[in-house]
């Protein structure tokens, strides 16, 4: 797992360097906007596949958004699927993205998932690491390298509403259910990245993070093994929970590559106050 670690570090100080602090590189030449989110999606992909490439342990890698299993040794027994730049279109404005892994061992299931890795590039430079036997660190960019920091725990209790998806699109129930933390003085905090807003709500000790199905993804938003079982994975060693609604996120059994899921994911005193409205 050290040589998995290790080449997610190197990727993540490639893509903050290259796409981040010299983004400009990918706006010359008058491109279209698509264009450009394109060119770093490609750059970004091909980045994390190479660096994959020197992992003996390896198996595979697949990305959110090509569905494609990209096998690199036949004898290794990690599978890697990554989400290359979460949010994309949002690099014009300098704001905090993210990029996504989930280390799972021989297939794509929530049981095998050994480790899970997020990392937060601009002005927030930090990368965030959970497996089982560790728990959860997370480490800062200080002086050319990663430097390890405290574990991360959730309390029990936060104050931070994240709804994501947009609230008009809400069904009754959860529109009830966003509003009334909203009634308890939590505030809303929302990017549109999932690793900035999962990063925020460890960083506060606690709060809500709500992406409920609705009319436009009656099945949810989230992919599940893309997004929802490394974020839940990450979550729960937090001391924290994720639920579809009412269900546990990890009980999610046998995944489809295009499977998504309504999450809502917090410290535990949101988790029971969602779970008594369903």
């Amino acid at each position: 797992m050290i040589e998995v670690f290790n080449a997610i570090a190197n990727i993540a100080i490639d893509i903050e360097k290259e796409v981040f602090t010299n983004y400009d590189r990918f706006t010359s030449n008058g491109k279209s906007e698509l264009e450009i989110e394109n060119d770093v999606y490609n750059y970004c992909t091909t980045l994390i596949e190479k660096e994959c490439e020197s992992i003996k342990s390896v198996k595979g890698v697949i990305s959110k958004d090509k569905k494609q299993l990209c096998t690199i040794n036949s004898d290794g027994k990690y599978l890697i699927s990554y989400v290359a730049i979460d949010s994309v279109e949002l690099l014009d404005t300098n704001f905090s993205l993210g990029t996504i892994f989930g280390i799972y061992q021989n297939s794509f299931e929530a049981d095998n998932l050994k480790a899970s890795i997020y990392i937060t590039y601009g002005p927030t430079f930090q990368l965030v690491f959970a497996s089982k036997d560790e728990g959860v660190k997370y480490f800062s960019y200080e002086d050319n390298q990663f430097v390890q920091k405290d574990s991360l725990n959730l309390s029990n209790k936060g104050k931070i509403n994240s709804t994501a998806g947009g609230f008009n699109i809400y069904d009754e129930k959860n529109k009830t259910i966003a509003q009334s933390f909203f009634d308890d003085g939590y505030r809303l905090r929302f990017s549109n990245s999932l690793a900035l807003d999962t990063h925020q709500i460890l960083f506060k000790k606690g709060g809500i993070y709500m992406s409920p199905k609705t009319t436009q993804n009656p099945t949810g938003l989230l992919e599940v093994i893309f997004e929802a079982f490394p974020i839940a994975f990450i979550i729960e060693l937090c001391g924290g929970g994720a639920i579809d609604g009412q269900n546990r996120i990890l009980d999610i059994k046998t995944p489809e590559l295009h499977q998504t899921t309504p999450i809502y994911y917090g410290s535990n005193d949101e988790i029971a106050k969602v779970k008594s409205y369903f």
